[in-house]
């Protein structure tokens, strides 16, 4: 039998061991991650699976954003003739639809011009007839308050 000295710590630290798995176990139930369709890396993984199956390579280089930093997104791309590519660009938690627009040779050949709706993405297949940069452009509807998310990245493969 225990003698009373011990008998305090000894249920104290039963306790504690009994209560400790309790909230962790409550923890991992509030806190467990619930996969949502306007949230950008879901919209990227749907999309990845997309592009891999039409059998287009991509090294994952997502690109995001906050249309509250800037209304309008800009990026440059070096594309080469005898490859096709695959350019995602997606919408997430905005308060509008989004357009995507991308042109070759200095803006001027408009290669595509698409709106791509809430929570969404797009996939646009170029194949392009000459070496050279690219420019797309994603542009705000007016998201002027809440948390209006962007997204692209693209794949390539070497036709035969």
């Amino acid at each position: 039998m225990l003698r009373p000295a011990f008998r305090k710590p000894f249920v104290l630290i039963l306790l504690l061991v009994m209560f400790i798995p309790f909230v962790q176990i409550f923890a991992q139930d509030d806190e467990e991650w619930d996969e949502n369709i306007t949230d950008t890396e879901f919209l990227f993984g749907e999309s990845k699976k997309e592009i891999l199956s039409q059998d287009y390579y991509t090294n994952g280089d997502l690109k995001t954003g906050y249309f509250d930093e800037s209304p309008n997104v800009y990026a440059t791309f070096t594309l080469y003739k005898g490859n096709s590519y695959a350019f995602v660009i997606g919408a997430a938690n905005n308060l509008n639809n989004i357009k995507a627009s991308f042109y070759g040779n200095n803006f001027v050949e408009n290669l595509f011009n698409d709106e791509i709706e809430v929570s969404n993405y797009k996939v646009f297949y170029i194949t392009p007839i000459h070496n050279g940069t690219y420019y797309l452009k994603v542009q705000s509807f007016g998201e002027n308050e809440g948390d209006g998310e962007w997204m692209y990245y693209y794949g390539f493969k070497q036709n035969q």
